[in-house]
């Protein structure tokens, strides 16, 4: 009988131990629900599955800059609306989330104008393929972009391999050198002096480089840096695509998956501070960082410590009074800034007289866009609904259109875009859409200390959707590695 107890108290010590060498979870607290944000937890999840329990904070909508704008029943996108065809990471939410990408039009009736009165370049012929009217322009320079871009394209996508066997980085620096020296270079100088000594000329900058960089940035060839102007090159002179009913849905439907999952929990409120914990009694389970929060509707402060805290929102000068990142490194958000835009959208018929267009030409016109960055408007465009690959008009439907523009626009300058007053403006949205770029651009650091990440770090290097997937999975490569849980890897050994 003692010997049988002997077993049961043997066998009930090994389930106890066993219990008790379960290595614990690793706790991880996700600032911001934005894509960056939100992809950080699939990648996360991805890689650590069951040994991660992840807290995602979020005190607005989820999607962050990605959202769409309602109007008269029909949805538009008015924030990040484009991804580019080779966005391998976009693509492949868009398939696992089972979401239909619709490609944008290739070719949009548009004139070019630098000072808005007269009018430098025009697809508006029926006559003349555009890619004769283009060469006829720039020359050489315009067969030179092709090739060289998709050169630079091509060490971009290195990144998917990389990545995929395991390989990350450490900082915003390293990330360029790694794909490009190139890359890294180009981030010391204007986009202006850069292009001029791959031999470009000053018509193709001043036209085509101008455009590219203030639609894609608001900021001009003289002021933003080479590397994001190299991103603006790509996305101008490729096939473009978006995800039917709203960008938004990625991370939507991706916080839908994760919530299915085990230790993912989704909160609603404002987060306040972040600050380093420092542990002197070596018996203390608690984690390495606090934060503090207040839940929506509440007034009280909520503290709660994790082991690690990801910081997935752009932190600059304008937000440090609403929120509070205590650390002994020397970060300094004050050394950042954000590059303040307007969309506005309108119904209206543009203003053709001032180009001296046919009646069937301002028919068929579509976009302006304008070089000088002195004007108050960047660029103004017909927009497509979200759910439709073409948007086909009536004769007795209005268009919708959409400005882009660093300040808000006064009505005499709604005036010199729209004919006789026949427009009707329907909403402007304010937004801190994208890092205000300079040259030599300074970088933030991707790890602030060894249990703080900064995800939107990347975008001061260029800011896209894919830059900020790129980052999560990089961040969540470098947990798990710290972690000390080893990484799936791909069956791909690829040489460069």
């Amino acid at each position: 009988m003692i010997v049988r107890v002997g077993y049961i108290l043997l066998i009930i010590c090994i389930f106890v131990q066993c219990d008790q060498d379960e290595p614990a979870k690793t706790h991880i607290a996700i600032v911001g629900a934005g894509l960056g944000g939100i992809s950080t937890a699939y990648w996360l999840k991805y890689y650590l599955n069951d040994s991660v329990a992840i807290t995602i904070y979020e005190s607005d909508q989820v999607g962050g800059r990605l959202k769409n704008v309602d109007i008269d029943g029909n949805e538009y996108e008015a924030g990040g609306s484009i991804i580019h065809e080779k966005n391998l990471y976009m693509k492949r939410f868009t398939d696992e989330l089972g979401l239909k990408r619709l490609n944008v039009p290739s070719s949009m009736p548009y004139i070019m104008t630098n000072d808005g009165s007269q009018t430098l370049f025009s697809t508006l012929s029926r006559y003349i393929p555009n890619v004769f009217l283009i060469l006829w322009r720039y020359g050489v320079d315009a067969l030179r972009l092709n090739f060289w871009l998709d050169k630079k394209l091509s060490n971009f996508a290195r990144i998917y391999d990389y990545q995929d066997n395991g390989r990350t980085f450490n900082t915003v620096e390293e990330f360029l050198q790694m794909l490009d020296q190139d890359f890294y270079t180009a981030t010391r100088f204007s986009f202006r002096k850069y292009l001029f000594e791959k031999g470009f000329h000053k018509k193709f900058i001043n036209e085509i480089a101008q455009i590219a960089t203030l639609v894609n940035y608001d900021q001009s060839v003289d002021t933003i840096n080479a590397f994001p102007g190299l991103v603006s090159l790509m996305a101008s002179a490729s096939t473009l695509w978006h995800v039917e009913g709203g960008n938004y849905l990625v991370p939507k439907k991706i916080l839908e998956y994760l919530l299915k999952q085990s230790d993912v929990q989704f909160v609603k409120g404002y987060v306040k501070s972040v600050t380093e914990v420092h542990r002197i009694d070596i018996d203390d389970q608690g984690g390495n960082v606090r934060l503090s929060y207040k839940p929506l509707n509440s007034d009280l402060v909520h503290a709660v410590d994790y082991d690690y805290v990801i910081i997935a929102f752009p932190l600059h000068r304008d937000n440090m009074n609403d929120f509070v990142l205590q650390t002994t490194d020397s970060f300094n958000q004050y050394d950042y800034r954000m590059q303040s835009t307007y969309a506005d959208f309108l119904y209206g018929k543009l203003n053709c007289q001032q180009y001296n267009l046919t009646k069937s030409e301002c028919e068929r016109l579509k976009a302006i866009f304008y070089t000088n960055p002195s004007l108050p408007y960047r660029s103004v465009a017909q927009q497509q609904t979200v759910n439709e690959n073409e948007k086909q008009y009536k004769k007795n439907d209005k268009p919708v259109y959409k400005i882009f523009s660093p300040n808000k626009l006064s009505l005499s300058d709604y005036k010199q875009i729209f004919d006789n007053d026949n427009f009707q403006l329907i909403q402007d949205i304010p937004w801190l859409a994208y890092p205000k770029y300079e040259h030599p651009q300074k970088m933030p650091p991707i790890q602030i200390n060894k249990n703080i990440f900064y995800l939107n770090a990347m975008e001061w290097s260029s800011s896209c959707m894919e830059i900020e997937v790129i980052s999560a999975r990089n961040i969540a490569m470098l947990l798990t590695k710290k972690i000390g849980i080893e990484l799936k890897r791909s069956d791909k050994h690829i040489e460069f």
